[in-house]
């Protein structure tokens, strides 16, 4: 699935397996191609209750090379979780992007 509907390759798609699992929440880093640098960006997602709920995030932050915006993505992915606790789960739509 591709972040906020945008474009992209295949590159851009988020990962099978998980590139980290923080506090319960599996993330990946999906970062994306812009303008010869890479987007920071990702999904975080976690077993509530017996369903999986994902979320998606992309961000304003560049960074010259692939690996450094993964590595940036997963980071981001943690300071998300951090800061919105149990909120990031709730809500009817389970779509939403944080």
């Amino acid at each position: 699935s591709k972040l906020f509907g945008g474009g992209g390759d295949a590159k851009d798609e988020a990962p099978a397996e998980a590139d980290e699992t923080y506090k319960d929440v599996e993330i990946r880093a999906v970062p994306q191609s812009d303008g010869g640098q890479w987007r920071v960006g990702g999904t975080i997602t976690k077993d509530v209750d017996g369903a999986k709920i994902t979320r998606t995030f992309l961000r304003a932050d560049l960074m010259n090379s692939r690996e450094e915006a993964a590595i940036a993505s997963v980071n981001k992915a943690k300071l998300i979780i951090d800061q919105n606790g149990a909120f990031l789960w709730k809500g009817d739509d389970l779509d939403r992007p944080v």
